[in-house]
């Protein structure tokens, strides 16, 4: 008799377990992502950074042969920016 109750108090500790963790889950906050932003907004943002021999038009065919998409963080414009010879500060 004593081995079902310790195999019914070790269930219900697992249970009690399973149920704290999913509270804590449901309770943590959403991982903070970058905010996406199109390049329109981005290229207004940094065209005073880039020199004016770098229309707009060829960084957007740039960033496209490299796969970002009119979406995107300003995190990874900036870095295909870079990778296309314009390094801005």
């Amino acid at each position: 008799m004593g081995k079902k109750n310790l195999m019914k108090e070790i269930k219900e500790m697992e249970r009690k377990a399973r149920e704290e963790g999913m509270a804590s889950i449901e309770e943590a906050p959403a991982q903070d992502k970058p905010e996406e932003v199109d390049l329109d907004s981005w290229y207004f943002l940094r065209s005073k950074n880039i020199p004016g021999q770098h229309m707009k038009e060829i960084i957007r065919a740039d960033f496209k042969a490299r796969g970002l998409g009119n979406k995107d963080t300003m995190e990874n414009f900036d870095k295909a920016l870079e990778s296309y010879g314009v390094k801005i500060k």
